[in-house]
């Protein structure tokens, strides 16, 4: 057999290994690391139409685990944040979107990666996380729990082809976006397909994508009325993880959602439509 053939058939061979090996998809949560976002959300409702576009930079900062019970300090800082609203045809700053410039955030995550506790650390960013539910529903600033660490589903070995999902139902929840005080349920459903794989300067690199499927219904209520509410949507997205280095390189996030009311006063109804588009790139600090 000539050189070049052996070299072919055993560069072919290294490839497929490549492909059958088994891989965790984790944050390392040792890698301070910046994530820049762009997003635009769009919300429509009869011949009313409301954008939200934001730009920002965050900064996630790690401090070594707590030796007595293993929890983990993490500090996300917002930086250069650039946000602007438009009503119709009126385009204004976003300055509740702005508040977030030069604030940070402590997150507290225990050994296995779940989101134990998320707090301002000024008043300022503070104010933010209990009043500003349009910036919380975005970037996710809130007491609501969830894995960091594992964040696409479990510690499991996925393989390159592989397609698993994961699922979370709440039965008694108690708010919503919108709204003062909600009592009812959500589901939520995202399928992940371990679409490809390579190397790129000897780092692993995965790209996943996924279907979130997402249905909140219940009895909500505000200071003028109480309504029954649903609101179901469908996300696609697309991220690309460092495997080796454990840090989102990129991410891509496109869906909607579409939104149900019905006035429990006048039985008057109403529907609306928010769409949003997100798009995140990660870099090692």
């Amino acid at each position: 057999m000539s050189k070049f053939k052996f070299l072919s058939l055993l560069s072919f061979s290294l490839l497929l290994c490549d492909e059958d090996e088994g891989y965790v998809f984790e944050l390392n949560l040792a890698n301070d690391f910046y994530m820049e976002m762009e997003s635009v959300v769009e919300f429509s409702r009869g011949t009313f139409d409301y954008y939200m576009l934001m730009s920002a930079k965050m900064l996630h900062e790690f401090e070594k685990p707590n030796p007595s019970t293993g929890d983990i300090s993490m500090v996300v800082s917002f930086e250069n944040v650039i946000a602007s609203s438009r009503r119709n045809d009126d385009l204004r700053p976003n300055h509740d979107a702005q508040k977030l410039s030069g604030t940070s955030y402590l997150y507290t995550i225990d050994s296995l990666g779940e989101v134990l506790s998320v707090v301002g650390t000024s008043e300022l960013a503070q104010e933010v996380v209990e009043e500003s539910d349009e910036i919380n529903w975005l970037f996710g600033a809130n007491t609501d729990g969830g894995n960091i660490k594992y964040f696409m589903g479990g510690d499991s070995l996925r393989r390159f082809g592989d397609v698993w999902m994961t699922s979370d139902t709440t039965y008694d929840l108690e708010n919503t976006y919108g709204y003062d005080k909600f009592e009812g349920f959500s589901i939520n459903k995202t399928v992940y397909n371990f679409s490809k794989i390579k190397k790129k300067k000897g780092d692993i690199i995965a790209i996943v994508e996924s279907t979130t499927f997402f249905e909140i219904s219940g009895i909500g209520s505000t200071w003028e009325t109480t309504a029954e509410f649903s609101q179901t949507g469908e996300f696609d997205g697309k991220l690309t993880f460092n495997v080796t280095r454990g840090y989102i390189m990129k991410n891509r996030m496109d869906g909607a959602l579409i939104m149900k009311g019905k006035d429990l006063g006048d039985d008057s109804s109403w529907n609306a439509v928010v769409s949003v588009a997100l798009r995140q790139k990660g870099k090692l600090k």
